[in-house]
């Protein structure tokens, strides 16, 4: 709740105290008016009635009678023609009790009818106010030329130039934002994330190709971060594009090991491994990996998909569910020779050459997701010493 209602209330009541009390206090004045105007004229008559009882008692001469009686007039006439003119009426005093109330009526309704016009409305929602207001896409466009403005009049301006090349890129500009990464100077070249963002750029402009200065921007960042995980990804990228598988499974592998592994990401760069392996025919140490064929029963294969997602995976022989080694392919390879070793293995610090024996199975899923879910098909777990090839694995049962 905000304090703002309150604190203008509190301001209207002070408000209140000030234009209340004199409108109030009018119909009391005039009635004491009033009733000075009545005394007075009690007392003329009085005076009067004095003065025609001493003439008539032969006390006063007719001249003296005359005399006196005119000074009496004047009293009065000066006494009541010095009164107020709310003492008119006792009645006058009523229009300010009706001043009153609709002065306390239009204040509060005026304040309020004001703020709503004028004032800030979204400060009465504390929510609404945290939450910054929307930009439209022609206040951001306008923002962005404003700030490339200022730039072409102050072009040292490192940091402004970096904001410029982000605006861009968001704003899906390549060609400008790759421009401003140029213009930002040897601050690019101390960050390997903005390397990297440089040379993906290029190589967006250069029709994918990491190949010349996208390539040397790369080893620039993995000069500065040999793990770093972008540079890495595109490094094994360049090789695969340049047909080096073998350098390709360098480069990637190391990026898996800085990444979750149940991470999309990580599952994205497992399929570009395996695919760089086979096409490099490459060749695991067998005395530390497991090898053998998974197929698919042909009594399930109305129950599939050729793009389901097809997990083969080891795991240790003492009841743990986490995988030590897996590798993902999709059901349209099956069947499929598989290779289980070290470059496989979910985690750096627990591998396959580590373990003696492990329990190899496949397992089918719907969803891809590595976690099994009920109605996913599988295989029997089979166990397997380190070193052993020639697994037959079938997939022929429902989880």
């Amino acid at each position: 709740m905000t304090w703002f209602p309150l604190f203008a209330a509190f301001l209207v009541a002070i408000a209140f105290l000030f234009l209340l009390p004199p409108l109030l206090r009018q119909p009391r004045i005039a009635a004491e008016a009033a009733s000075r105007k009545v005394s007075n004229v009690a007392i003329f008559r009085t005076h009067l009635a004095e003065l025609e009882l001493e003439k008539q008692g032969g006390e006063l001469s007719e001249e003296a009678y005359e005399q006196a009686h005119r000074e009496l007039r004047r009293r009065l006439l000066d006494e009541v023609g010095d009164a107020p003119a709310g003492a008119q009426s006792p009645q006058l005093g009523g229009p300010s009790r009706k001043m009153a109330l609709v002065v306390a009526l239009l204040l509060p309704l005026g304040a309020v009818a004001g703020y709503w016009i004028l004032g800030n409305t979204r400060a009465l929602d504390p929510v609404a106010a945290m939450q910054p207001e929307k930009l439209t896409p022609e206040q951001i466009a306008g923002m962005v030329g404003k700030l490339a403005q200022r730039l072409e009049d102050n072009p040292g301006d490192a940091e402004g130039w970096l904001m410029l090349a982000r605006s861009y890129r968001s704003m899906g500009q390549t060609e400008k934002a790759a421009d401003a990464y140029s213009k930002a100077g040897a601050v690019v070249f101390e960050s390997p994330d903005l390397l990297t963002d440089y040379a993906d750029l290029l190589a967006m402009l250069n029709g994918g190709s990491l190949n010349g200065k996208p390539m040397e921007l790369i080893n620039k960042a993995l000069h500065l971060d040999p793990d770093h995980v972008v540079a890495l990804w595109l490094a094994g990228t360049a090789a695969f594009n340049g047909k080096d598988f073998s350098t390709a499974v360098i480069f990637w592998e190391r990026a898996l090991k800085t990444l979750q592994p149940d991470s999309e990401d990580a599952k994205m760069l497992s399929e570009g491994v395996a695919e760089a392996k086979k096409r490099a025919g490459f060749k695991a140490d067998p005395k530390k990996s497991v090898s053998g064929r998974v197929a698919l029963s042909p009594a399930l294969g109305a129950r599939i998909s050729p793009d389901d997602t097809v997990f083969i995976f080891a795991r240790a022989t003492d009841g743990s569910r986490m995988p030590i080694a897996i590798s993902r392919i999709r059901v349209s390879d099956l069947p499929f020779d598989f290779v289980l070793d070290d470059s496989s293995a979910m985690s750096a610090e627990n591998i396959l050459s580590k373990q003696t024996r492990v329990l190899v199975q496949a397992r089918v899923s719907k969803t891809g997701n590595a976690v099994p879910t009920a109605g996913d098909l599988e295989s029997e777990a089979q166990t397997a010493k380190i070193g052993q090839g020639g697994l037959n694995i079938v997939i022929d049962r429902v989880h």
